[in-house]
């Protein structure tokens, strides 16, 4: 297929343990499909340490489950290429999911209003595929925890691979730095890629510093106060990029670039468990991640993105 004919779906590297749901025929009617919930909802409970106040809020968290679990099942009927199921986030509502982890719909909407000047990408001929894992220059998937710091890991992402590009060892960076200090955004509560950048070039002389010397803390959702004292820098820029809103142009600065930090729609991802996603529902930019690879030979293509 001619490469501007390809659209690509997403596949995910994520660090999600999560146990695929196992949907009961209807065959066994519905009080088997019940108890079979009831023991997903058990295991549930045992693998990811769950405990509740009351008999009243498990009773709550079991039904959000199960309508989670069915949501699941349309999603997976709608994506034939991933799968969706049990994952730590079974028992949130998806109102609670959103507020959590992707709450950043207007902040993202409004800067996306704001002026960005678009780097001129040449339209050569890309490779069919790109993995910049297989090439070094991604760090293991990390986790932020119960705060919604997407935009400081997917801009951190984004120089740890630039850094590693340009000829140093790969070097895992600070999220916590920008949570923590970065004024320009609103650390667990929404950020942006683009204020990010400026804020490290303008605030902190383009210095990032190590993941070691400053590691992250906010995985509980407080945002500590910033402390720069005695933190070793790991890496440094000295500007940023965007690049033009287009699948190919994104291909290509990918290739040649490295992996390129994204603004995305997360709202299918609570139940996601792998795979590729098919049938995007793109109804905001809500969240962040970092775009890694992509294969235009697979059957369906698709991109390769940390999260």
């Amino acid at each position: 297929m001619p490469r501007s004919e390809m659209t690509r779906t997403l596949r995910f590297s994520v660090g999600l343990l999560a146990v695929a749901a196992c949907f009961v025929p209807v065959a066994l009617g519905v009080l088997h499909a019940e108890q079979s919930l009831q023991q997903q909802f058990a295991a549930f409970k045992q693998k990811y340490s769950r405990s509740y106040k009351d008999a009243t809020e498990e009773a709550f968290r079991f039904r959000v489950f199960k309508q989670n679990m069915e949501r699941a099942k349309e999603e997976a009927a709608a994506n034939p290429y991933a799968t969706f199921g049990v994952t730590r986030f079974s028992d949130m509502s998806p109102e609670e999911f959103r507020a959590t982890y992707h709450n950043g719909a207007e902040y993202y909407a409004a800067a996306l209003k704001r002026p960005r000047k678009v780097v001129n990408v040449s339209t050569g001929k890309a490779p069919k595929t790109v993995d910049w894992r297989k090439k070094g220059a991604v760090t293991p998937v990390k986790d932020q925890g119960k705060c919604d710091s997407s935009w400081a890991f997917a801009a951190i992402g984004n120089i740890e691979g630039q850094w590693k590009i340009a000829g140093h060892e790969l070097t895992s960076l600070s999220e916590q730095m920008l949570v923590s200090c970065d004024t320009n955004d609103l650390g667990c509560r929404a950020g942006f890629l683009d204020t990010a950048f400026k804020w490290i070039v303008s605030s902190n002389n383009g210095n990032v510093f190590t993941e070691q010397s400053y590691p992250y803390a906010s995985g509980g959702g407080n945002v500590p106060t910033c402390n720069k004292s005695g933190k070793v820098v790991g890496a440094n820029i000295d500007d940023h990029v965007h690049i033009l809103d287009n699948e190919n142009a994104i291909a290509e600065w990918l290739a040649k670039k490295g992996p390129v930090a994204i603004a995305v729609d997360a709202t299918s991802f609570q139940s996601y468990t792998g795979g590729v996603l098919t049938s995007c529902i793109s109804k905001e930019v809500n969240s962040a991640a970092l775009l890694v690879g992509y294969d235009d030979t697979s059957k369906p293509p698709y991109w390769i993105i940390k999260n």
